[in-house]
């Protein structure tokens, strides 16, 4: 069995930022880095009135991890920010201990997930366009050499250190993408017949769940962020004869890399040419609020924030009866569902007949 990397969790901030929704992100940091095989040890956070451009952190924060790290037997000290190609390697330097960054993590756990090719081509492309800038001569040693997380990309492959070959490969991999797209704008065309739906929503919201409760497909369900990199699409009958399309597409997430969203434009694409957005909401998280505006963020960010949606709440079956009124009197128009029980399907079926179709 593969060894799981022990890992020290970081968070910085410059004071702008409240404690609490520092120790949220950290959380979310902790449930990524187990996502990719970590096993985390311990949670840091350093409040500044300024980053280091050299490190980020103070020196002598960066003396005291190494120290820690040597002792507790840490592998991987992962930031909660994105870090530049000299802080990486400034902060390696003081710690003799390898570094990686948010977005380094989650492009590591697509990497992991990406089953198609498309996927496969796209998470590499954001890896290597991420990790260009920061090829800093000898930097990156310590993160590049020995393999783990953040050094491989889909497939187990190890990810090219090379600045000319990183640009080579990224040359090719947009040929590459460029003719799927023309292939995917054709296969679209002979679909237009057929009104469209397709999912959005934060990671783990449970969307392949609830497009296989409402299609009977079996798209894969998984209880680990980012479970669907490509965008599938299924028939959904709506009764009593009438036919649609829908599609489930990529988890989005707070600080989602730039880098990934070009990226994934061709899989997106799904989100600008759908007829109505499904936004399927976790109803079991704390911070309800702040997730859906993640996604409302990132659908501006495509484009996509003027198309008509309806807001969907999963997972009903996990939480009480008060919380249920107490949400429904907060979002009156939202739709609520169990998609593991089926609670609430027929009615978003009735509800998207009606719809499309009056």
């Amino acid at each position: 069995m593969k060894k799981r990397e022990r890992a020290f969790l970081i968070g910085v901030s410059e004071g702008k930022i409240k404690r609490w929704e520092l120790i949220q992100s950290l959380e979310e940091l902790a449930n990524l880095a187990r996502t990719a095989g970590a096993e985390v040890v311990e949670s840091f956070i350093q409040i500044r009135d300024k980053f280091s451009p050299a490190l980020l952190i103070g020196k002598g924060k960066a003396k005291e991890l190494g120290k820690l790290a040597a002792d507790y037997k840490i592998d991987l000290l992962i930031f909660d920010t994105e870090l530049s190609g000299v802080q990486i390697r400034n902060i390696e330097t003081e710690t003799n201990i390898r570094v990686i960054d948010r977005t380094t993590l989650i492009l590591d756990i697509f990497a992991k997930h990406a089953r198609t090719r498309e996927a496969k081509l796209q998470v590499e492309m954001a890896q290597l366009e991420y990790r260009l800038p920061r090829l800093t001569g000898k930097g990156l040693q310590l993160s590049r050499l020995g393999g783990g997380i953040g050094t491989r990309g889909p497939g187990e492959k190890k990810l090219e250190v090379d600045r000319r070959r990183i640009k080579e490969r990224i040359a090719v991999l947009k040929k590459e993408l460029k003719k799927m797209e023309l292939s995917k704008q054709v296969q679209r065309k002979q679909r237009r017949d057929f009104y469209k739906i397709c999912t959005v929503g934060y990671t783990n919201a449970g969307k392949s769940s609830l497009v296989n409760a409402l299609t009977k497909s079996d798209l894969l369900t998984a209880d680990y962020l980012f479970s669907t990199l490509d965008s599938n699409t299924s028939i959904l009958f709506l009764p009593p004869n009438h036919k649609v399309l829908l599609s489930d597409t990529v988890g989005f997430l707070k600080k989602l890399p730039h880098s990934l969203i070009a990226s994934f434009r061709a899989t997106l694409a799904e989100v600008l040419e759908a007829d109505l957005l499904l936004h399927i909401v976790d109803a079991t998280e704390e911070d309800i609020e702040s997730k859906i505006s993640i996604v409302e963020g990132v659908l501006k960010e495509i484009g996509a924030d003027t198309k008509p949606k309806v807001m969907v709440f999963n997972k009903l079956d996990r939480i009480f009866n008060e919380e249920i009124v107490r949400l429904r009197e907060r979002y009156p128009d939202v739709l609520f569902v169990s998609a593991k029980e089926g609670t609430g399907i027929k009615e978003l079926k009735e509800y998207l007949r009606k719809y499309f179709f009056g």
